[in-house]
C-alpha cells in the first residue's frame, strides 16, 4: 500500500514496439524507465501515457522495476547509480514513487498524500482533513473541506490530488488549479462550482457601484419591464419584487449584482411600488 492506496498490478497490455527517440521533455534525468503493462522503453509515465494509442492504460509509476541507462543504455533494475558506468540518474531520486528528476523545483516524498510533491517540504504541511499539503503560508486560515482535492478541477478536469499543476483555493472554500483560475478570472469573477464572488466584496464594491449607475442612466423600456424574484449567489438572500435589467440585479441585502432570478412576477409596463427595490429579503440556507 501506498498512501492508503493498494497497488493493484496492471491488466495485461499488448506488447508495444519500443521508441526510436525516448527523450524525456518533462524530467532532468540520466534514464529511461521500462514501462511495466507494455514493456516499452520511455522518457517517464508522462512520455508513456502522450504517446501510448487510444484505450492503451496509464503506466503505473509504483509498479516500475527496470530502467535504462541513458549514457551505456545498460538495462538493469531501478536504482539512482548505473551498475555499469556509474552515472547518477538523478540529483533527486525517490524509491517509492521512481522519481528521478532535479533538485530545481525543490521535489521531496509526502508519506500521507503517497507520493512526491515540489515546492520544498519545509514549506508545505499536510492536511488529513483535505487530503494535501498545503502551503505553510495559508495552512491556520484555510478552509478545510472532507477530501477536498480528491476531485476533478472544475475546469480543465484534470484530477487535482495527483496532477503536476498547482492547486489554488478560493474564498469560497472549493479548489481549482491556479493556471486555470488564471484563465477563468479573464472572463469570469465567480467560483465555477458554487458560483459565488471569487473576489472580495471590498474590491467589488467599485464594480458595482459602477453597473448601478448605469442601470440608473439606462432604465428599460416599458415593454421590457419585468418585476421579479431574485436570490443573490453570494450571501444566499433572497429578495422580492425586484426591478429586472438586462445588466444585472442588485441585491438589497449585500449590494453584488451576482443574483439569480428565480421568479418573473409580472411583465410590461406597470406601476410599481416605491418600495419594490427594498422589499422584505429572506435568509437561503447554508
Amino acid at each position: 500500500m501506498s498512501g492508503g492506496r493498494t497497488e493493484v498490478a496492471p491488466p495485461p497490455s499488448p506488447i508495444l514496439p519500443a521508441q526510436a527517440d525516448s527523450k524525456c521533455t518533462h524530467y532532468e534525468r540520466n534514464c529511461n524507465m521500462v514501462a511495466p503493462c507494455c514493456n516499452r522503453v520511455v522518457g517517464c509515465r508522462i512520455c508513456h501515457d502522450e504517446t501510448s494509442p487510444p484505450g492503451h492504460p496509464s503506466m503505473n509509476r509504483f509498479m516500475v522495476r527496470e530502467v535504462v541507462c541513458k549514457l551505456c543504455g545498460t538495462r538493469q533494475m531501478g536504482s539512482n547509480q548505473c551498475i555499469n558506468c556509474k552515472t547518477i540518474f538523478g540529483e533527486y531520486h525517490c524509491n517509492k514513487c521512481n522519481l528521478w528528476m532535479s533538485q530545481s523545483k525543490k521535489p521531496f516524498h509526502c508519506d500521507q498524500c503517497g507520493f512526491c510533491r515540489v515546492g520544498g517540504q519545509e514549506n508545505f504541511r499536510h492536511c488529513s482533513e483535505c487530503c494535501m499539503c498545503i502551503s505553510v503560508n495559508v495552512f491556520d486560515t484555510h478552509r478545510c473541506f472532507k477530501d477536498k482535492y480528491k476531485n476533478n478541477c472544475p475546469v480543465c478536469r484534470e484530477d487535482m490530488f495527483s496532477s503536476r499543476q498547482s492547486p489554488q483555493d478560493l474564498p469560497c472554500g472549493h479548489a481549482i488549479h491556479a493556471h486555470c483560475f488564471r484563465k477563468l478570472a479573464g472572463f469570469d469573477y465567480r467560483c465555477p462550482i458554487c458560483k459565488k464572488t471569487v473576489v472580495s466584496q471590498q474590491s467589488m464594491a467599485a464594480a458595482w457601484e459602477a453597473r448601478a449607475r448605469d442601470i440608473s442612466e439606462h432604465p428599460m423600456p416599458s415593454d421590457l419591464q419585468r418585476i421579479v424574484d431574485i436570490m443573490c449567489n453570494d450571501c444566499e438572500t433572497k429578495s422580492h419584487a425586484r426591478n429586472w435589467h438586462f445588466l444585472g440585479i442588485q441585491c438589497g441585502h449585500c449590494s453584488s449584482f451576482n443574483t439569480v432570478v428565480e421568479q418573473v412576477i409580472s411583465s410590461g409596463p406597470q406601476d410599481v411600488p416605491a418600495n419594490a427595490a427594498n422589499d422584505e429579503s429572506t435568509s437561503g440556507s447554508a
